[in-house]
């Protein structure tokens, strides 16, 4: 089963860790040309100023809200971006790795790289908070 969320529909929204403790706020979000969510960037608290990203395919809908299966520590050492600046194209490569993510060909640092990927690099994106857009859905699986 799954649910489909647009862009403006999880801006504000909490995400749990799988213990259910509360990792933060989703404040943008990376959106391809049809406003759908590749990346959360979300604000943990952690490092003031900075972004957690997170991978939508890293999401599930619980009873419980908006869950990813790692835990606050996982994020701790997770790929960041400073506050509004764009994410570091040369950096794009340690964010699918650090997820274990199959990036696209055109991710020239990224370990595993291959026709089929899920989630487009930030660099072929943009923010979701500087554009207007249609809005497009994004599905997520449920938890059951």
């Amino acid at each position: 089963m799954s649910i489909k969320l647009t862009a403006e529909e999880l801006v504000d929204r909490h995400i749990i860790d799988e213990s259910g403790r509360d990792i933060g706020t989703i404040s943008d979000l990376y959106v391809d040309d049809d406003s759908k969510p590749h990346w959360l960037l979300v604000e943990t608290g952690l490092f003031k100023g900075f972004l957690s990203v997170i991978p939508v395919t890293d999401v599930v809908v619980s009873d419980r809200g908006l869950e990813v299966h790692y835990d606050m520590e996982k994020l701790t050492g997770a790929p960041n971006v400073m506050g509004v600046r764009p994410y570091a194209e040369h950096r794009e490569g340690m964010l699918f790795d650090y997820y274990r993510l199959t990036a696209p060909e055109s991710v020239p640092a990224a370990a595993r790289k291959g026709a089929e990927y899920d989630l487009l690099p930030p660099s072929q994106l943009c923010r979701f908070s500087t554009l207007s857009c249609e809005n497009e859905p994004t599905e997520f699986k449920t938890k059951d």
